[in-house]
């Protein structure tokens, strides 16, 4: 780093420059695409239900009760 204090004024510019891009470069490598869940429950069995909220809303109750009851 002490390399930069010899290095004319009216070059510094280009070597901001260059950071920038090795930074940019940098960066993008991390990015990830984002993984798609759409899809995961497809053939496991949901599509017989005729009704999907209902049945869910019923479990959801059904639960409910069941942790209100229980005893410890």
């Amino acid at each position: 780093m002490r390399n930069l204090e010899e290095i004319p004024v009216e070059r510094l510019e280009e070597i901001e420059v260059f950071l920038q891009q090795i930074v940019s470069q940098s960066q993008s490598k991390k990015v990830k695409e984002p993984k798609t869940l759409k899809g995961i429950w497809a053939n496991k069995g949901f599509e017989k239900l005729v009704d999907l909220e209902s049945e869910i809303k019923n479990i959801r109750k059904e639960l409910s009760n069941q942790v209100l009851t229980k005893r410890f």
